[in-house]
């Protein structure tokens, strides 16, 4: 099997901090490549991973912080159709799969090979309007990152459902936790981290912020509604490195993730459990698809639950949230789901 995997143009991958599509592909084009198939990645050119990574043009990582929403679009545009070109050019692959967003699917929808494309983004009124314009499009089959998005859009052409995973034998596993609560993620409102601070303050814990809190509206997020919160029980460490991330996660007593929007999945919260951290989160998007209640940490429905819930977390057996993440979101486990896809489609 022929494979062609397209990623957007904004990060390499593996990315060298954040990248949450690109940590996932790069997982997947290691994968399959491990299991014989035969894999190009269109990426940008700082990308390495053991599949054939090709760059369409030489834009090296793009700054999209820096540049007009006109010239983003252009990049992605000439990106992603570059890609279809060159796939179509060459002409012996069996299966394109997906990773950007609307160019792709512009593209897409004139391919001959069966396109397979990951919805990695939300659900909402705009991106609805968008992906219901290929309900008819019968080469493009979707497959979602979590049975919550197809509940939201439910007429396309789905392939099936495959979890976002991590490599677990990279985080460390540990039953002995130091007495403080964490938080990891972006500072926004949807993120909700102000509302870990008032549960630190409320329950008298210790608490560590970790995450990006650069771009103009998350400082103004993060004067506005955490600045207050520091001192010598709520700390802020900034975004911190891929090794110093996971022995915070490793330690802490419980990985507190109260989200404030219907995220799509939320790749922290089986990093904490990776790591034998419980998570408490609030029963938004996919959140109930990942945390189980009284088995890998607990799901609260307002303020006065989530506050009962960090209290219950020593209830929670280490084990059972490394088991989960083994059983469900492991790297293995997503190569099979989409390995399985790709097979099932070719058959048909």
């Amino acid at each position: 099997m022929k494979i062609a995997i397209i990623v957007p143009p904004w990060i390499q991958v593996p990315p060298s901090r954040y990248g949450g599509i690109e940590s996932i592909v790069a997982l997947l084009a290691d994968g399959l490549v491990g299991r014989g198939w035969d894999v190009t990645l269109f990426t940008v050119k700082e990308s390495g991973t053991s599949a054939d990574c090709r760059h369409v043009f030489d834009c090296g990582q793009y700054d999209i912080l820096s540049k007009s929403p006109s010239e983003c679009l252009n990049t992605a545009v000439t990106h992603s159709l570059g890609a279809y070109i060159e796939i179509m050019r060459q002409g012996d692959f069996d299966i394109v799969h997906d990773n950007t967003w609307k160019e792709g699917l512009a593209s897409a929808f004139f391919m001959d090979v069966p396109v397979v494309h990951t919805i990695h983004g939300p659900i909402d009124d705009t991106n609805r309007r968008f992906y219901n314009l290929f309900t008819a499009a019968k080469n493009i089959h979707f497959v979602t990152i979590s049975k919550f998005q197809q509940k939201a859009l439910s007429n396309l052409n789905y392939a099936g459902n495959v979890y976002n995973a991590i490599e677990v034998g990279k985080y460390p596993y540990s039953t002995e936790k130091e007495d403080y609560l964490l938080y990891v993620g972006r500072f926004n409102s949807e993120k909700a981290p102000h509302i870990a601070c008032k549960v630190a303050k409320v329950l008298g814990m210790r608490l560590i912020l970790a995450g990006k809190a650069s771009e103009p509206h998350e400082w103004k997020y993060f004067n506005k509604y955490i600045k207050s919160y520091l001192g010598d029980t709520i700390r802020y460490v900034g975004e911190v490195s891929d090794t110093y991330k996971k022995e915070l996660f490793r330690d802490a007593t419980a990985f507190i993730y109260p989200i404030q929007w219907d995220e799509p999945f939320g790749i922290v919260m089986i990093e904490a459990m990776a790591c034998g951290t419980p998570v408490v989160a609030c029963r938004r998007g996919a959140a109930p698809e990942i945390v189980r209640d009284g088995v890998n940490g607990y799901l609260a429905d307002d303020f006065e639950q989530f506050l009962d819930c960090v209290g219950m977390v020593h209830k929670i057996k280490h084990s059972r949230c490394r088991e989960c993440v083994e059983a469900h979101f492991s790297a293995d486990a997503m190569v099979t789901g989409y390995e399985d896809i790709y097979k099932k489609i070719l058959e048909e």
